[in-house]
């Protein structure tokens, strides 16, 4: 019966295989891939901090980027480490319930900041006279306020949802506490939730899906238009490398949260969250880096600060 159960108190973190050689070599390849996203990230916002020139929009946004990316990644990447190499991968309810309010708010909020970097990015390249009055620093900082907001308002929602079902399990086939893993443990109808879920990342993550996809189809129809072979190139290599991290962060959400729950395996489930939980935020500050001329000419000037000083 629906009421015949004992309230969870502590869940199981089932994780990864149980091989043992292969749960070694996950902790070694994750910790290397925490450590150069921290590095990566960190080194990024540090730039924007010391360089007056980076004192602009894109940078503001890709500043804010970096520390949601280096936040969420430190809310399941130690966590994970751990159930790879502990015998006990307990958490307990209050710690699973923390861990998926923090990752609901910054991925959401993470959502809405690449939404609003591709509105930035199309007002640059297609309305360059009327993007210094448009982006004021009051617009840019009203802009991030408002994708914080809206991940702690959805977060706020999927959390609510979540804990107040009974769940008749304490073992989640997964590697962090995440709202579809957790509904299958429930013993309670689920309809709800699963509407909630739908609704808010149909519209989150959807919306700013659809607003990433408008900006680089004008910009890409605006690139056509530039004479400069060298621009041409220049510009469309920088935008595909900025699309493809964009389709493998909103296309890995999309396959775990908008599809029914019954469908698919827990393995492929697994990899597709691995995606935006542990490559994203490695592959961000590599993007972002590697091809902007003057983030590597701000790292040149402050690496040649830092040898001269010692």
């Amino acid at each position: 019966m629906e009421g015949n159960h004992t309230e969870v108190v502590t869940f199981i973190l089932l994780g990864f295989s149980e091989r043992g050689e292969i749960l070694l070599l996950l902790f070694v390849v994750f910790l290397v891939i925490f450590v150069f996203t921290l590095l990566g990230n960190t080194t990024i916002l540090l730039l924007i901090v010391y360089n007056s020139q980076l004192h602009r929009p894109m940078y503001f946004f890709l500043g804010n980027l970096a520390c949601l990316d280096m936040i969420y990644c430190t809310v399941i990447t130690p966590r994970m480490l751990c159930s790879l190499i502990m015998k006990d991968k307990s958490i307990s309810h209050t710690s699973c319930v923390l861990q998926m309010f923090l990752f609901a708010v910054l991925i959401s909020s993470e959502s809405v900041l690449l939404a609003i970097m591709a509105y930035d990015r199309y007002l640059a390249v297609c309305k360059p006279l009327r993007y210094p009055s448009i982006m004021t620093p009051r617009f840019c900082l009203q802009l991030v306020t408002a994708a914080y907001l809206s991940g702690l308002v959805q977060s706020l929602f999927h959390t609510c949802f979540t804990f107040k079902l009974s769940f008749c399990k304490s073992e989640i086939d997964y590697f962090f506490c995440d709202i579809p893993p957790l509904l299958q443990l429930s013993c309670t109808d689920t309809f709800v939730n699963e509407v909630v879920l739908f609704t808010f990342c149909g519209f989150n993550e959807g919306g700013s899906a659809l607003v990433v996809i408008v900006s680089y189809v004008l910009i890409v129809s605006n690139i056509l238009k530039i004479r400069s072979d060298k621009g041409r190139r220049k510009t469309t290599s920088t935008c595909v490398s900025h699309f493809l991290v964009f389709s493998l962060y909103y296309g890995s959400l999309f396959f775990i949260y908008l599809k029914p729950r019954s469908s698919g395996s827990v393995a492929i489930d697994r990899a597709a969250s691995v995606v935006y939980t542990v490559a994203i935020p490695l592959l961000n500050p590599i993007i972002y880096s590697m091809r902007n001329t003057d983030i590597k000419s701000s790292f040149r000037k402050l690496l040649s600060r830092i040898i001269a000083e010692v």
